[in-house]
């Protein structure tokens, strides 16, 4: 395994580095424009770790992780004393800062944009077009994300990311395969140390009754997805202020959210993997089938004295 360095910035400016972690682990999602991170370190007599700002990890010299720090644990027990981090990237400011209530008129994409993830330090945006909305509701409680996320849903029918880089997109995924996953003898891909395929049909709504500006529920919308498994889930759905001009929408985007759990695939692999939320993976697992390209929903890094594993969790296609 390569070394893990903690790089711990102090409001001061000045760095202060931990070595050798009992654990550590880094988390990639798509249902977050956060990247997560938590690490444990034994603490030596005397060197106390302040409180730090930022945070950084480098595993063999590489950065793997740079964001803010958002808890110090320290803690004594019969087996020592530990020092416990968590952080979490620049996108953690965009759920952690709620969004002016306004109404705009008018608005375009880069403008919402200019106004709600520009301030926080994101400059690059990827849209397939400058989308414009006559009339968009913020509503009291949403953070900035969840504003940007509302937009995007409403303009092109999905949702941003953050990709690497901490460019911002809202575009189709790519079918480009970053890695496929496979122990056929012969073929090259990354081994894995275990996989799991679930099929899930308790995650798909069947239909939805939304109700309309008289508050009466008259608007009857059938899964757009189809429903080949005949699943019976009915949701009764207040759309959301942000949604008010196209109450459609709203609806879309809570289908597409059920549909995501329909199908999910999981892969403990050896070592690390450094692949990103939304990436084309491939899986081949042979014992229980051919999964064929799939969607990287979550990835999970982990290393401690039992090894060094990333755990890929992925989803259809259809609906990322």
């Amino acid at each position: 395994m390569k070394s893990i360095t903690l790089e711990l910035t102090y409001p001061s400016g000045a760095v202060y580095r931990l070595g050798q972690p009992i654990s550590v682990s880094v988390v990639r999602s798509l249902e977050s424009p956060a990247q997560s991170l938590s690490a444990s370190f034994p603490i030596i007599k005397g060197l106390l770790p302040d409180i730090g700002v930022g945070a950084r990890l480098l595993r063999g010299g590489a950065e793997i992780f740079s964001g803010f720090c958002d808890q110090q644990v320290t803690r004594e027990d019969e087996k020592g004393r530990t020092f416990t981090i968590q952080a979490r990237s620049r996108g953690g400011l965009l759920l952690d800062n709620e969004a002016l209530p306004r109404t705009y008129y008018n608005v375009t994409t880069r403008e919402i944009f200019r106004q709600h993830l520009a301030p926080y330090g994101f400059s690059r945006l990827s849209v397939p077009r400058d989308h414009k909305a006559g009339i968009f509701a913020v509503s009291k409680g949403l953070c900035e994300w969840e504003v940007f996320c509302a937009f995007c849903m409403r303009a092109y029918g999905r949702y941003p990311i953050i990709a690497r880089g901490d460019r911002v997109a809202v575009e189709e995924r790519s079918s480009a395969v970053a890695a496929k996953v496979t122990n056929r003898p012969g073929e090259a891909g990354l081994r894995y140390l275990r996989v799991e395929d679930t099929l899930r049909r308790a995650s798909v709504i069947s239909e939805m009754i939304l109700r309309d500006r008289q508050g009466n529920y008259s608007r009857k919308l059938q899964n757009p997805f189809g429903n080949p498994w005949q699943v019976r889930r009915r949701r009764f759905v207040i759309p959301a202020a942000e949604y008010a001009t196209v109450p459609l929408a709203d609806g879309y985007q809570q289908f597409l959210t059920a549909q995501r759990g329909v199908h999910v695939a999981e892969a403990v692999l050896p070592g690390w993997a450094d692949l990103w939320p939304g990436d084309c993976v491939e899986m081949d697992t042979g014992g229980i089938g051919r999964q064929g390209a799939m969607t990287l929903w979550r990835c999970r890094w982990d290393q401690s004295a039992q090894g060094e594993y990333t755990t890929l969790t992925l989803t259809s296609r259809a609906y990322s």
